[in-house]
């Protein structure tokens, strides 16, 4: 998943990174700490903000007896994304059939803002402005 920012850049990426930032972010020291540590270089590089996750610590688990559970699935954002939506939170679902969760980005954008209607020129070759 892309986030897309208007002109002025800035966004953000989120999903399945398969890798943790530190060792905390999981209950088992498991995976290659060069692994981690190229993954927090790219974080560092781009200057990204890894949105905390609001309900949880892990977004994956393998549900055995003794099970590993790490925080693989992330969004990262920018710090011009966050001045344009200061009270996005990340949450994670219930995750009934997967060993993963989805995870809920909610902007707090207001719903009451209505959406300008967008008309396309391609309407107007085809049967439907024939009906109008």
């Amino acid at each position: 998943m892309v986030l897309g920012a208007s002109r002025g850049g800035g966004g953000g990426w989120g999903g399945d990174f398969n890798e943790v930032l530190y060792y905390g972010q999981c209950n088992r020291r498991t995976g290659s700490s060069a692994q981690m540590s190229k993954f927090h270089g790219w974080v560092s590089e781009f200057a990204l903000i890894d949105l905390p996750l609001q309900n949880m610590k892990f977004t994956w688990s393998n549900f055995r007896l003794h099970a590993a559970c790490s925080k693989l699935d992330r969004v990262f954002i920018t710090q011009n994304w966050l001045e344009k939506f200061p009270s996005a939170t990340l949450i994670g679902l219930p995750r009934p059939l997967s060993d993963y969760c989805p995870l809920l980005l909610d902007t707090h954008r207001p719903s009451d803002v209505p959406t300008p209607f967008r008309f396309e020129n391609m309407w107007l070759g085809n049967n439907l402005s024939k009906n109008w």
